[in-house]
């Protein structure tokens, strides 16, 4: 009488993915996965680069990027379509470009997971020396040994709360932007600095990574392409509204006083109330991240290259550490690296999937296939190119 009993699923409520029949999606579903498989903690990092470039460069790299990497998504959308069967990005490289485009795609995809992994520890002792006091190396390496323990006992767990997070990221940084939104000091937008004008790219680039749900979506809504379509689409369009208001809030509040993890600084202007909460919440979204990047990796190497799971746990947990303890300490700095770097050759070769599917493809993709697509391919060879290359420079000099 109070309660609806929820309706048995039948078969066609149902999709196949990765072995499991799993409920089928929504597009508003669509659109909540779209937005979780991108937003993370990279975008504590976004004002930073924002206020050294100045606001009005910042504003162009997150609305020009951002609207490529929504083009992107789309063509890995409809090399979804067109292709038989569920793949990641691995899966379709290796189909479109062979075993060794499998291998490069291999690679990348590890170096943002290994990458991603040092940006969390650094970001995490950065964070606890803010709250705590002390040495952010050696909070770093405290909760280094707390999060390996967690990482080896395969706390898959932690897995179920990746959509929870991303809610609680999206709920959290608007309550943050009102309670900073009165203390906007507008002098603070009007600032540039050509010196930095490339520092923004990498992290940008970071922040808007989503390649990888785009395929999981798309194997629980394939039964309807113009939802997927449109899931793609408004989730890269509130990603990019969000980003946009959550830097010009934190700029627009601490100037050149924005630190690398924007809000160790806000919460420095805006008391202490604000600096608890907003580190806390920085410390929990960073520890998630870092748990659920740890398990997948090593669940990965176990799986796809038959590793022991205590050789698979010390590869992913050794690698970060060691990289960390020889001297990679910053947090934007970072984050550029893995954006810059292997975001933008993992993106590089997802234009080449696209390009080889639309020959290759196994089915003809109906209503979802693009058009006028040269100048989009033109454009995101172009950026992705100079980006990787002076990405690759700067890391080498």
């Amino acid at each position: 009488m109070f309660f609806r009993k929820r309706p048995q699923l039948e078969i066609t409520d149902l999709a196949m993915h990765q072995g499991i029949f799993r409920r089928k999606l929504s597009m508003a579903e669509g659109v909540a996965l779209m937005i979780s498989g991108t937003i993370g903690a990279g975008v504590l990092g976004l004002p930073y680069a924002v206020a050294q470039a100045g606001v009005l460069i910042g504003v162009l790299y997150i609305i020009g990027l951002g609207a490529l990497m929504i083009g992107l998504n789309l063509m890995l959308g409809e090399v979804a379509v067109r292709t038989h069967g569920s793949f990641q990005l691995v899966g379709f490289a290796k189909k479109y470009l062979g075993k060794a485009g499998g291998m490069i795609m291999t690679v990348m995809m590890y170096g943002m997971l290994f990458g991603a992994l040092v940006i969390y520890l650094i970001g995490e002792g950065e964070t606890l020396a803010a709250l705590f006091g002390g040495s952010s190396v050696e909070w770093s390496l405290v909760f280094f040994v707390f999060a390996a323990l967690l990482v080896m006992l395969g706390l898959r767990t932690v897995k179920t709360a990746e959509l929870i997070l991303t809610i609680g990221i999206l709920v959290i940084v608007l309550f943050i932007t009102s309670l900073s939104v009165p203390h906007i000091d507008i002098t603070h937008l009007y600032t540039t600095n050509l010196a930095y004008l490339f520092l923004p790219y990498g992290v940008v680039l970071f922040s808007l990574h989503g390649t990888t749900a785009v395929p999981e979506i798309h194997a629980l809504l394939k039964d309807d392409n113009g939802a997927f379509r449109r899931a793609i689409l408004i989730g890269g369009l509130l990603v990019m509204a969000l980003y946009l208001t959550f830097a010009l809030v934190v700029v627009g509040v601490t100037g050149q006083g924005t630190t690398e993890i924007a809000t160790i600084g806000l919460g420095n202007r805006l008391g202490h109330t604000l600096f608890l909460f907003g580190n806390a919440f920085a410390f929990f979204a960073m520890a998630t991240s870092f748990l659920l990047n740890g398990v997948s990796l090593k669940d990965s190497l176990s799986w796809d290259y038959h590793m022991s799971g205590r050789i698979a746990t010390v590869v992913t947990l050794g690698i970060p550490c060691i990289i960390f303890l020889l001297g990679l300490r910053q947090f934007v700095a970072a984050i550029n690296i893995v954006g810059g770097v292997f975001g933008s050759i993992e993106m590089l070769l997802i234009l080449l999937i696209y390009w080889r599917a639309k020959k290759l493809g196994d089915l003809d993709p109906g209503k979802y296939k693009l058009h006028h697509i040269a100048l989009l391919g033109a454009l995101l060879l172009l950026v992705l190119t100079v980006g990787a290359v002076y990405s690759v420079f700067v890391l080498f000099t």
